[in-house]
């Protein structure tokens, strides 16, 4: 069974004091992002590991995209840093507006799709454009 849950995305105007165009805060839990101050809480809570619960992982993160994606939407994917070849472990589309600029949603995903705990994967946000993968943001995150 593929169990996932992909959180709908909140859209914001860029705030003033953004994070690096290109970047991605990824927390264990989910930020208020109606609080004026919601980078700042992300940043407090960013992880750079993902403890396992129930037998899956939910990641949430707040992604400051390098430029607005231009589709209502875009994927999160996983590259697994262990594997030699450059195939993705997974994809979750993600909905959005096309001219946000910033992006907040989670996926849970476990390791019957792929995943495993103790490995770390690089995670972007991209749209295929022309079939080129175009990355919007990344990061990485160690599995626990």
């Amino acid at each position: 069974m593929r169990n996932i849950t992909v959180a709908a995305a909140l859209l914001f105007a860029v705030a003033a004091h953004a994070a690096p165009a290109g970047s991605m805060i990824l927390t264990a839990e989910q930020v208020d992002t109606g609080s004026a101050d919601f980078e700042k809480e992300a940043k407090k809570k960013q992880i750079q590991s993902l403890p396992k619960s129930n037998e899956q992982w939910t990641l949430y993160f707040l992604a400051f995209l390098k430029k607005a994606a231009g589709s209502h939407q875009v994927q999160v994917v996983f590259y697994d840093l262990a594997e030699k070849k450059h195939e993705p472990t997974n994809a979750f589309p993600i909905q959005t507006q096309p001219t946000a600029k910033i992006l907040a949603s989670s996926v849970t995903f476990s390791g019957d799709q792929g995943f495993k705990a103790g490995h770390k994967y690089n995670v972007l946000v991209t749209r295929l454009v022309g079939g080129k993968e175009d990355v919007y943001a990344r990061s990485t995150i160690s599995l626990k």
